[in-house]
């Protein structure tokens, strides 16, 4: 491979790949943000606010967005009384019945997804469980972005874990 080089004979092709190694190191970093029952990392670069015990909601409310992307992230958090199973879970979707909906695994966190449009956006959802620690998620965007943003939500939602009580 032909590499240029500069007056002192430093090869010039290392210092560019340097520098665009740094520069995506950087957007590769990630904050947390902390829930009282979990946690959850975010691109550096995206912006979020957090809501607190809501009026309507005895539970916590993050929404978190790229700044140069159109979908947005809501997380709603909440600690059940019991113990919240799957068959609970699935009944908490109001989801019909004949929809099929898998028991996956998403962090610390299982439970169910479902994707769909409606009215122009395109929305994925997810009811996830560790324990009572419920996790209500929806990401939404225009149709036209859902693929492209795809293995970013993913990474978000996989990165939750579980805060010990």
């Amino acid at each position: 491979m032909f590499c240029r080089t500069d007056k002192r004979g430093f090869p010039v092709m290392n210092a560019i790949v340097a520098v665009i190694t740094i520069a995506m190191a950087t957007n590769l970093h990630a904050k947390t943000l902390s829930f009282p029952s979990f946690q959850i990392e975010v691109p550096a670069d995206w912006e979020h606010s957090i809501e607190s015990d809501p009026a309507d909601h005895p539970g916590n409310v993050a929404r978190l967005r790229d700044p140069d992307r159109p979908g947005n992230l809501k997380l709603l958090s909440y600690d059940a009384p019991v113990l919240v199973g799957k068959e609970k879970l699935r009944n908490m979707t109001n989801m019909d019945a004949s929809i099929p909906l898998n028991w996956q695994q998403w962090g610390d966190y299982s439970g169910y997804e479902y994707n769909y449009v409606e009215r122009g956006s395109f929305y994925r959802q997810w009811w996830l469980v560790n324990g009572r620690a419920l996790i209500f998620i929806t990401y939404q965007s225009d149709p036209e972005s859902k693929d492209s943003d795809t293995a970013q939500i993913d990474r978000i939602v996989r990165s939750i874990t579980a805060m010990p009580h």
